[in-house]
C-alpha cells in the first residue's frame, strides 16, 4: 500500500489539475503579476473579491488601450528629424546667370513685329496712350542658321496674329471695381475663360507673352548659342582667387536671354571645392548688362537674373532665381543645408524618381519641381493635344499655336490655374526627394562703381576684356557668391516609434498596470495553455460518457490521473468501466 500511494504522489511529465478552480487557485497564488492574489485570498469575502476583479479587469483594459494607442502611433510611422553640423570642405553649388535681353530671331521677326504694333494698339484704346514705344530701336536681330547647324521652321506662311484676342476692362459682380484680362474661348466658342487681373501692367506682359508663345512655337525653347555672344555678357570671372575655367555651358531662353552655368558639369564639380569662407575664396563675376532691349514688353527689367542650384539639377528660370540691378556690386552669402528623408513607409519620397509612372522631360536629377512641369505636360498633351511652350516636349509632341490648335489657350488655363493653386493631380504623383539640397541665401548691394572709381574701372576693363560702353547709364554689375561660413547642416529623418521604442513602451505600460515583467506573459500563455488542455480532455470524457450508454457502440474511457474528483466535469464512477488487465483477459479466453 505504502508502494502504491509513493507512486501516485509521485510527479510525472504530464499532470493536469483536478478542476479548473484548482487551477485558477494556482494561478492567483503563484503568479508574479501583481494583485491577482488578492483574488484568491478574498475569496471568502464577496464584495472583496468583486472589487478587486473590478480592479483588474479595469486595469488590464486600461492597459490593452495604450497599447492599441502605441500601435497606432507605430504604424502611422511618424519622423523625428535630427539636426547635425558638420565642418568641412564643401563643393560649390551651380550658378545659372542670364542676361534678360532676349535674341529677336530672323525667323519670326515679321511676327514679333506685328504684335509690337498690336500692342502699340492695345494701350491707346484701353489708356489713350498715342506714343511711340521705341519697339525696334537698336534691336538686335539674330538668325538661328548663324547659331545652330540643321536648324529648319516650319513657315508654311498661314500663320496669322489672332487679333480677336484683346485685352479688355472687365467689370466686377458690383460694378464698382474693374480687372484688366483677355478672353479665351474653347474650339466650338461655346465655352469661354477670362484671364484677367487686378493689374493692367500683370494683364498686359500676360497678354503678349500668350501671342508670343504662339509665334514662337516653331522655335526650340532652349538655344545652345556660341561663346563669343556669352563673353560680351561675361566679362570676368574669378574662383578661388584664379580665372574661371571654361568649362561651362551657355544657353538661350527666349524670355531671359543669353545664358551661362557656372559648374553645370558634374563630372568637373570637384574643381569648385571651397577651401576657405569669405568672398576672396568665391565666385566673382563682372557682368555688362546691356540697357537696349530686344523685347522690351516680354522682358522689361534691366540687369540679371541668378539662379543658385545643385550641379545636378537643370535650373528652372521659369519658377527660380533673382534680379540683380546694374550698377551695383551684389554679395551673395550661401549656407548648404542637406535634407535626408525616409523612404516608404514613412514617407513617400523617391530617390531618383524610377517610380513614377512617366518619363521626366529634363536631363538632371529628380526634383518635386521638374516632375510637377513634367507632368503637366504630360496632361497637356492628353487634354489639349500640344504641349506648352515654356515646358521641354518629348520627341511626337508639339508646341501648341493657335492656328494648329484652336482653343488650346482656354485648355491650358485651365490646367494651369489648378497647378498654381496645388489643386492638380499632379501634385499627388510627384512626391518629394529623399535626398534634397538647398541653399540658403543672404543678399546685400552697394552702388558699383562709384562716381570717382567709375572712369579707370571702365579703362582696365575695356584693356582687358574690349568692353566698350553702349548705353549712357551705367551698364556693368558686379556678383560675388560665397559661402559664410564651411559648415553643412544636415537634416536627417528618423523614426519616432521605432521596434525599440515600441517594445520598450510596451514593457513600461504593462509594469505600471501590473508591476510585472514579460515572464509574467509566459505565465499567462501557461494559463492559457492548461485551460485549453483540460477543455480537450473533458471533452473527450464527456464524449466517452455517452458510448457508455449507448451499448451498440465500443466504449473508450480515457483515464487521466489526479482527476478522480468530481468537480471540474469528471465522470461518476459508476459509469466507468475497469478495463481487465492483460492476465485476465488471457485466463477469460481458456476453456474451462
Amino acid at each position: 500500500m505504502e508502494s502504491t500511494e509513493t507512486e501516485k504522489n509521485e510527479e510525472g511529465w504530464w499532470e493536469f489539475y483536478e478542476s479548473f478552480t484548482e487551477l485558477f487557485e494556482f494561478f492567483c497564488d503563484n503568479t508574479t503579476i501583481h494583485g491577482t492574489i488578492r483574488l484568491n485570498c478574498s475569496r471568502r469575502n464577496k464584495m472583496k473579491t468583486g472589487f478587486w476583479v473590478f480592479l483588474f479587469f479595469c486595469s488590464f483594459g486600461m492597459m490593452y488601450w495604450q497599447f492599441g494607442a502605441t500601435f497606432n502611433d507605430y504604424w502611422s510611422y511618424p519622423t523625428n528629424f535630427a539636426i547635425s553640423l558638420q565642418s568641412k570642405q564643401v563643393d560649390f553649388p551651380a550658378i545659372t546667370i542670364c542676361n534678360l535681353n532676349p535674341y529677336r530671331f530672323g525667323q519670326v521677326h515679321e511676327y514679333l513685329n506685328k504684335l509690337d504694333h498690336l500692342a502699340e494698339d492695345t494701350l491707346s484704346a484701353l489708356y489713350g496712350y498715342n506714343g511711340s514705344l521705341h519697339l525696334h530701336k537698336d534691336t538686335e536681330i539674330l538668325d538661328l542658321k548663324d547659331i545652330m547647324d540643321n536648324i529648319t521652321v516650319a513657315d508654311d506662311g498661314i500663320f496669322h496674329l489672332d487679333t480677336s484676342i484683346t485685352l479688355t476692362k472687365i467689370k466686377t459682380d458690383d460694378g464698382t471695381r474693374e480687372k484688366v484680362g483677355f478672353k479665351l474661348c474653347n474650339s466650338t466658342g461655346g465655352d469661354c475663360y477670362y484671364r484677367s487681373f487686378w493689374s493692367a501692367l500683370d494683364a498686359f506682359h500676360e497678354w503678349y507673352k500668350f501671342h508670343f508663345m504662339n509665334i514662337m512655337s516653331e522655335i526650340p525653347l532652349v538655344l545652345e548659342i556660341p561663346e563669343n555672344l556669352v563673353q560680351k555678357f561675361v566679362l570676368t570671372c574669378d574662383f578661388n582667387r584664379h580665372m574661371c575655367s571654361s568649362d561651362f555651358s551657355h544657353f538661350h531662353h527666349p524670355t531671359y536671354g543669353s545664358c551661362i552655368t557656372l559648374n553645370g558639369n558634374r563630372s568637373q564639380s570637384k574643381l569648385w571645392t571651397t577651401v576657405q569662407p569669405g568672398k576672396m575664396y568665391g565666385l566673382s563675376l563682372t557682368l555688362k548688362t546691356d540697357q537696349n532691349d530686344n523685347m522690351p514688353i516680354l522682358s522689361s527689367a534691366a540687369g540679371a537674373k541668378v539662379m543658385i542650384h545643385s550641379p545636378n539639377q537643370s535650373p528652372l528660370a521659369e519658377h527660380e532665381g533673382f534680379d540683380i540691378w546694374p550698377g551695383t556690386e551684389t554679395s551673395i552669402s550661401i549656407r548648404q543645408d542637406q535634407v535626408n528623408r525616409l523612404a516608404e513607409p514613412y514617407s513617400e519620397c523617391t530617390f531618383d524618381g524610377s517610380n513614377l509612372d512617366f518619363q521626366l522631360l529634363y536631363n538632371s536629377s529628380y526634383t518635386q519641381q521638374t516632375c510637377l512641369q513634367s507632368c503637366f505636360q504630360y496632361k497637356m498633351n492628353e487634354t489639349c493635344g500640344c504641349g506648352y511652350y515654356f515646358y521641354p516636349v518629348l520627341p511626337g509632341m508639339e508646341h501648341c499655336n493657335y492656328h494648329k490648335h484652336p482653343g488650346w489657350g482656354h485648355c491650358f488655363y485651365k490646367l494651369y490655374e489648378k497647378l498654381l493653386d496645388h489643386r492638380h493631380s499632379c501634385f499627388d504623383m510627384c512626391p518629394k526627394q529623399c535626398s534634397e539640397t538647398m541653399y540658403q541665401l543672404s543678399a546685400g548691394s552697394a552702388k558699383w562703381p562709384t562716381s570717382v572709381s567709375e572712369e579707370w574701372i571702365t579703362k582696365l576693363l575695356a584693356n582687358q576684356t574690349g568692353y566698350n560702353r553702349t548705353s549712357k547709364r551705367n551698364d556693368l554689375a558686379k556678383l560675388n557668391v560665397y559661402f559664410q561660413e564651411l559648415s553643412l547642416r544636415s537634416f536627417d529623418a528618423t523614426p519616432a516609434v521605432d521596434i525599440h521604442n515600441l517594445l520598450s513602451t510596451m514593457g513600461s505600460q504593462w509594469s505600471f498596470w501590473f508591476g510585472s515583467s514579460v515572464l509574467s506573459v509566459a505565465e499567462i500563455a501557461e494559463l492559457v495553455f492548461d485551460v485549453a488542455a483540460m477543455l480537450i480532455i473533458f471533452g473527450y470524457r464527456k464524449y466517452g460518457r455517452e458510448k457508455d450508454e449507448n451499448p451498440n457502440v465500443n466504449v473508450y474511457v480515457i483515464q487521466t490521473d489526479g482527476m478522480n474528483g468530481t468537480n471540474g466535469g469528471t465522470l461518476p464512477t459508476s459509469q466507468v468501466q475497469e478495463k481487465p488487465s492483460c492476465s485476465e483477459d488471457k485466463n477469460d479466453s481458456q476453456p474451462a
